[in-house]
């Protein structure tokens, strides 16, 4: 449970660093698009057609391929690559990490109870085997009580249906 819980805490962490990743990619691209732009309107402000034609053509072509790029990263979840998707995916892995963490939680409380009930269990048939031997009644009645709590927390314990 443990090994499973850390991996969700990976991947959770993993899809978060995408995100983030992604978030500076859509920032170089913005300031890809605007220096595009500039070129664009540099371009334009030049009156030599012959090279500037071609010039002008590939900055259109990098131009809509950034703007491409940027409504993919500003898609809805469904889109794989997206921020959303990214995000959900983070939020997936996430929740998946904190169930596993109570799912751990209760597990350990159920495991502790077991070890109390053994305890009980194990000092009261020691004592009640010390008491035979020692042919020494007084012994055997902390022994015979200590015992019967442990059952009884058992019986309570199972009648609640609680099993690991």
């Amino acid at each position: 449970m443990q090994t499973q819980s850390i991996i969700h805490l990976v991947k959770s962490n993993d899809w978060l660093n995408d995100y983030e990743e992604q978030r500076l990619g859509e920032k170089i691209l913005l300031s890809q698009i605007d220096n595009v732009n500039i070129t664009l309107q540099n371009q334009n402000n030049n009156n030599n057609l012959s090279a500037s034609n071609a010039a002008h053509k590939q900055a259109i072509y990098y131009l809509n391929k950034y703007k491409s790029y940027i409504d993919t990263l500003h898609a809805d979840k469904s889109v794989e690559g997206s921020l959303a998707n990214l995000r959900y995916k983070a939020e997936i892995e996430n929740s998946a990490y904190e169930k596993s963490l109570n799912n751990i939680s209760e597990t350990s409380k159920v495991i502790t109870t077991y070890e109390l009930i053994t305890i009980l269990l194990i000092v009261g048939a020691a004592l009640g085997g010390t008491s035979e031997v020692a042919k020494n009644k007084l012994v055997a009645y902390p022994g015979l009580v200590i015992g019967t709590a442990g059952v009884i927390i058992l019986l309570l314990f199972l009648s609640m249906g609680v099993v690991v």
